[in-house]
């Protein structure tokens, strides 16, 4: 039996919240689907990097000095605000350049997660995932939530269409919670309709190598 230990690095905590939830979800699925021999995905990392830092050269460090801890290491670089795709990209890129430049870390073990814009347009790419993350049971139009993963990721400003989401669902009332439920979210989305996402599917196909490499799936 294989313990498929994970690693993370992000740098923001809506990240943390949602991610760590779907990333094992989404290693267990590939696993239950095309796994080879017995795997166990736990279901926190073993290793969050970034705590003491987040710059480049320091956090290669760190993944290099716990590389006997994981076995992957996926990294969200958000570079804030409405920042370009290619931008996120690229600053995740870095990480992995760095810790292979650091100790050799095998590039394709360490998987960039690069939704389009931001996280949220994953989050927001099923509208009755949200919904029932929010304990919400009227009518779906009300929370004026893309109908597609397609449309999801086409939106411009996917947090503020989250938060819309929210507020509708829970009122404007001072005392109505308006951080969305991630976590929540990410436990509820049916991963067969967020691989619609262009973004999520190439996040899968880094993934896919991976467990490649480690012998866990079949070429």
């Amino acid at each position: 039996m294989t313990y498929l230990a994970w690693a993370t690095f992000y740098e923001g905590n809506s990240d943390r919240e949602y991610f760590d939830v779907l990333l094992p979800r989404v290693m267990e699925d590939f696993l239950a689907r095309q796994g080879v021999g017995v795997h166990t995905v736990p279901t926190t990392p073993a290793i969050e990097l970034g705590v003491q830092g987040r710059e480049i050269a320091k956090v290669a460090k760190e993944a290099c000095d716990g590389r006997d801890a994981f076995h992957i290491l996926f990294v969200h670089a958000d570079t804030g605000g409405r920042a370009l795709e290619d931008a996120m990209v690229t600053r995740s890129v870095a990480y992995r350049e760095a810790a292979f430049a650091e100790c050799a870390l095998p590039r394709n073990r360490t998987v960039v997660i690069a939704p389009r814009r931001e996280m949220e347009a994953w989050a927001i790419s099923e509208r009755e995932a949200v919904a029932a993350a929010l304990g919400f049971r009227g009518d779906l139009a009300i929370l004026r939530l893309p109908q597609t993963p397609q449309a999801a990721e086409a939106e411009q400003n996917p947090k503020a269409v989250l938060i819309r989401a929210v507020e509708a669902a829970r009122g404007h009332r001072r005392s109505a919670r308006k951080q969305p439920p991630f976590a929540a979210i990410a436990q509820r989305q049916d991963l067969a309709r967020l691989r619609l996402s262009t973004s999520f599917l190439a996040f899968e196909n880094e993934l896919r190598e991976a467990l490649v490499s480690l012998g866990c799936i079949p070429h």
